[in-house]
C-alpha cells in the first residue's frame, strides 16, 4: 500500500506569491483583476476579495504545493464555483 506524501497544512503559499499566481494566470483577466484587489484576511485562512465584480464575490486560498484556489459566488444565493490554478 503506497503511503500519501506527508503534507503540513500550515505550508501554504504566502499572500504575495498568491497574488503573483493570480498575476501569471493566462486566463480571461479575472485572475489578474483578483490579484490587484483589497483582500480581507478570512478566519480559515483565506482571503475575502473585495470589491464584487458584476454582482459575485469572490474568496481566494492558498493550496498545499503552492496552489491557489478560488472560490467565486453567483449573486443572491447564486451557484458556487471553484478552481484551481497551479
Amino acid at each position: 500500500m503506497d503511503t500519501p506524501p506527508d503534507f503540513d497544512p500550515t505550508d501554504m503559499p504566502p499572500e504575495s506569491q498568491i497574488r503573483a499566481v493570480l498575476r501569471g494566470h493566462p486566463g480571461d483577466g479575472l485572475e489578474a483583476w483578483l490579484a490587484d484587489q483589497r483582500w480581507w484576511a478570512a478566519l480559515d485562512g483565506s482571503w475575502r476579495v473585495e470589491p464584487e465584480r458584476d454582482g459575485r464575490t469572490y474568496r481566494v486560498e492558498g493550496v498545499p504545493g503552492q496552489a491557489v484556489r478560488v472560490i467565486e459566488r453567483a449573486p443572491g444565493a447564486g451557484a458556487v464555483t471553484s478552481w484551481l490554478i497551479v
